[in-house]
């Protein structure tokens, strides 16, 4: 099986200590994905970094890693995410500056990669919504799974809705009295015969398949050092059984015990 990862590779700015960790949605779901899913298959990354030390970080953090990667270089600044964490160890996003990610394009090379992928999978979040229509337009043979990264401050269902035939799992990290956006989601599962999967923190994980409805618990940690990184944990897990499986339920398993050993480190 083939999982190409498409998206942010970049550098995690701990404040106010100034710790630098490798990060960035596609590069930590890629990480978790090279050790969930089956040796045999191949894990790919299409991304970008600058000519900074950031891209120093970010292609050390990946060499050996197992994981084929199509790296641009471009000229400016890698992507950085600057993050405090609070004292419950929840991670509070203070500023993020995509750098290089506004001007990179999709070469023939990479939307070759991408067509063949049995599955895709990225990110989209308000500063690289251009680069996830533009990858949007690229047709696949395979299963598109896509992380509504920033859908519990900005709920974009325009957005969601432009592309949801080409959309087969979508992953949608909210709060559990979040009741309104909820609904949408599961309508819309409901009405495009789609897997949308929610997760909820520590009040655990939901997935709704067409008009079914699956639930699972967190599982719990004796203590929540950083939740940072925590969805695309989530996610590389239950992809790792629902690809190979297809037993929802279970995924949300898989799914629920990778986020809860990511929260345990510091970063992602």
């Amino acid at each position: 099986m083939k999982i190409v990862c498409v998206g942010d590779c970049g550098v995690d700015h701990y404040l106010p200590a100034g710790e630098l960790f490798f990060g960035g949605i596609t590069a930590n779901f890629a990480r978790n994905a090279r050790l969930a899913f089956p040796v045999d298959d191949d894990v790919q990354v299409i991304s970008a970094v600058g000519d900074d030390d950031g891209a120093e970080l970010v292609l050390s953090s990946l060499a050996d890693s197992g994981i084929d990667c199509h790296i641009a270089r471009l000229r400016g600044t890698t992507p950085v995410q600057y993050i405090e964490i609070q004292p419950d160890g929840e991670r509070k996003f203070v500023r993020y500056e995509e750098g290089i990610l506004r001007n990179f394009r999709f070469g023939e090379a990479e939307q070759e990669i991408i067509s063949r992928s049995d599955l895709l999978v990225a990110p989209v979040y308000l500063q690289i919504v251009g680069l996830f229509d533009r990858l949007m337009s690229i047709p696949t043979a395979g299963q598109t799974a896509i992380d509504f990264a920033d859908f519990l401050a900005h709920p974009d269902f325009e957005l969601l809705e432009r592309h949801i035939a080409q959309i087969d799992v979508g992953f949608f990290g909210l709060s559990s009295d979040d009741d309104a956006t909820i609904a949408c989601i599961e309508s819309l599962a409901r009405e495009h015969n789609k897997l949308f999967v929610v997760t909820l923190g520590a009040a655990g994980s939901r997935a709704y398949l067409g008009g079914d409805r699956f639930d699972c618990a967190a599982v719990p940690v004796d203590e929540v050092v950083d939740t940072t990184g925590a969805g695309d944990a989530f996610a590389a897990g239950f992809l790792s059984h629902y690809c190979h499986g297809r037993n929802t339920q279970d995924s949300l398993a898989a799914g629920a015990m990778l986020a809860a050993q990511a929260i345990q480190r510091l970063g992602a």
